[in-house]
Formats: structure tokens, C-alpha cells, sequence
């Protein structure tokens, strides 16, 4: 998604909004350094600061390059080329890319893992068309159920973590006015919203009511909770990536649940008054079907 604000560099943008309080911790102080926008290297320095290099599945060292030309084979695209190469492809001067980096900072092991499913699956795609005898260089443009829920976390992501199942029992009967106001209190004790998504980052830099995440749900004690921003955004990716390593968990986007991020207490000033709620078409009844 583009925005109007896509080539300027704002360092105070990650106090502009609660959503993006997982990035806090880290990219604070990265964005604060910069006067103006990072480079690539700016952006590998920042992803090895304190730490070892990551690799990939594959045992590639990861690294930021510059966005390709249109690829003209399979191994030359965006997932085989982190894959088999290390190579993450990166625009300069932009939102999306730039929370990109951040999200692979702060939950790395979950994007290895989704890289590598992404990876085999599209594997698996290219290998049914040349037993169909079609094109070897191509691949079908119908992407299977597994590779559209790789990409729809990927880029709307998010997990919903609480010590309350009433909560969760809420969010997946879309109870949501009973959710936001009538459980206005214990959200910010029993329940914690983590946005994994970099478009959903990018998306909040102007939010707007239809901002959505696709959320994984998931029940844990209340110490976890409680624990400090850095060290709760880790176990939160240790949670993702066990998610998406468990044998056929997550094979079709209706494995999450719809979650309209402004909803959340604070996250949008309008709703500290209960008629926001009553906005039913952000704060839908149901999933959307098709006819």
C-alpha cells in the first residue's frame, strides 16, 4: 500500500500510534539516529545489532538488496531468493519495506519459518505444472490455500494472546461491542494485541476504520503478560513460529480470526465513547462470504 506520506521520513512515527508499541523496544532509538532515511546497509547493521547473523532454512545469510528486475524463473523470485540466497529485497524511501526490516528484527524465527513454507509451497506449484508439461519457468497464477494464508499473515498479521477466555471467546463470535466496552477493563490486564504485519504498520501511518489484522488466538498464563515489551514480543514469536511448524495447523486464511485493531482501547481516540461501537460495518457480525 502507498500512502502520501511514503517518502518522508518522520523518527517520531512510532509514537504516533499504539499499534506499534512492539517495535518500541527496538527501532525507537534506530529511527532517532537517522535524520533521514536509512540505507541498506543502515537497515543490515540494525538487523545484526546484538546478535549473530540469521540465516535461513536453507543456511543463507541473511541480507538486504535492492529490489530486482521482474524475475524470469522461480528461484528468482521474492521467497526463493531469501530462501536460497539470504537475499531480502528492499525498497529505499518506503514505509512498507522499512516495517519490513523492522519485522524481521524483532520476530525472526517466525519469518524464517514462513519463508521456508512459502518456499516449498511455491516449490510444490512449480513442480504440478511441469508434470502438466506446461512452462518450467512459470508458475500457475492460482496460489494454493497454504500459500494465501502465508501471505495474508505475513502482511495482516497479528496474535492475540490472553489469560482470559472469555475474551477469546468474544473475538471468535465477533462479539466486539462487548469485547472493546464491555470488557473495556480487563483488556489491558488480560489481553495483549501484537501485530506481526508490516502493511498493517504501514496501513496505521494514517488508520482508517476497516483496519483489520488476521489473528491467531492464543491462551497463556497471565505472568507472560505481564512481562516487559522486549521480552514479551520474543516469546510472541516463538509462539507464531510454533504455530506455523505444527504439521497442517495453519493451511487456509480461515484458520484466523478477523480483528479490528481500532477497536482496541486507545488505539484510536473516537473510541472512548460506546456509539463507536455500533458501527457495524467495521465491527462486523460474521465472517464476509462470497455469493
Amino acid at each position: 500500500m502507498s500512502t502520501p506520506e511514503n517518502h518522508l521520513w518522520n523518527p517520531q512515527l512510532l509514537t504516533n500510534s499504539h499499534i506499534y508499541w512492539p517495535l518500541l523496544p527496538l527501532a525507537e532509538e534506530f529511527m532517532a539516529s537517522h535524520a533521514h532515511w536509512p540505507n541498506l546497509n543502515d537497515y543490515q547493521n540494525f538487523l545484526e545489532q546484538g546478535q549473530s547473523r540469521i540465516y535461513s532454512d536453507a543456511g543463507a545469510a541473511l541480507h538486504f538488496v535492492p529490489q530486482g528486475k521482474k524475475p524470469s524463473t522461480v528461484d528468482a523470485t521474492y521467497e526463493p531468493r531469501i530462501y536460497l540466497k539470504g537475499e531480502i529485497q528492499t525498497r529505499l524511501r518506503n514505509w512498507h519495506d522499512f516495517f519490513q526490516v523492522l519485522v524481521w528484527k524483532i520476530f525472526p524465527n517466525t519469518k524464517i519459518t514462513l519463508n521456508r513454507l512459502h518456499y516449498h509451497a511455491l516449490v510444490a506449484r512449480h513442480n504440478m505444472l511441469q508434470i502438466n508439461q506446461q512452462s518450467p519457468t512459470k508458475t500457475p497464477s492460482q496460489r494454493s490455500h497454504m500459500e494465501n494464508a502465508l501471505t495474508q499473515f505475513d502482511e495482516c498479521g497479528a496474535i492475540i494472546l490472553s489469560s482470559n477466555k472469555t475474551l477469546l471467546h468474544l473475538i471468535q463470535n465477533f462479539k466486539w461491542k462487548t469485547l472493546f466496552w464491555e470488557h473495556r477493563s480487563e483488556l489491558s490486564a488480560d489481553l495483549k494485541c501484537i501485530v506481526f504485519g508490516h502493511a498493517i504498520y504501514e496501513k496505521a501511518i494514517k488508520p482508517y476504520l476497516g483496519l483489520t489484522a488476521h489473528s491467531l488466538l492464543l491462551h497463556v498464563d497471565k505472568n507472560i503478560l505481564q512481562q516487559p515489551a522486549l521480552k514479551l514480543t520474543r516469546i510472541a514469536d516463538q509462539l507464531i513460529n510454533k504455530q506455523f511448524n505444527q504439521v497442517n495447523n495453519i493451511t487456509s486464511p480461515q484458520r484466523f480470526s478477523p480483528f479490528p485493531l481500532l477497536g482496541m482501547p486507545g488505539w484510536l481516540p473516537e473510541n472512548n465513547q460506546p456509539d463507536f461501537y455500533n458501527n457495524i460495518r467495521y465491527f462486523r457480525s460474521g465472517r464476509r462470504t462470497k455469493k
